[in-house]
């Protein structure tokens, strides 16, 4: 898998770092040759998957939302999914 971290401080908080293993690990466990880029701003994380075949996109959508419900986090998905395969989502870091 390749991972692309983009804005990410030296040592980030626990937290952040225990969410991102759990998703990249549901990413791998499903397309291990898939392509994700990790964006981090003061106000959101822009998560880019680009699977390595179409045919994964519906597979790894439905255990993003299937952790990210389990964690009770809200997902902000494009919605181009279906015409160029890659999912493109935004979580709020500043939920009250």
């Amino acid at each position: 898998m390749q991972i692309q971290r983009i804005g990410f401080d030296e040592v980030e908080p626990d937290n952040n770092e225990n969410y991102l293993n759990l998703l990249l690990a549901t990413l791998e466990s499903i397309d291990e040759l898939c392509s994700v880029e990790l964006l981090k701003s003061n106000s959101s994380l822009h998560v880019r998957i680009a699977p390595s075949i179409p045919q994964y996109s519906q597979p790894l959508l439905k255990e993003l939302l299937a952790v990210n419900n389990l964690l009770g986090i809200k997902l902000e998905l494009s919605k181009s999914i279906k015409k160029n395969s890659t999912l493109n989502f935004y979580i709020n870091l500043h939920v009250k």
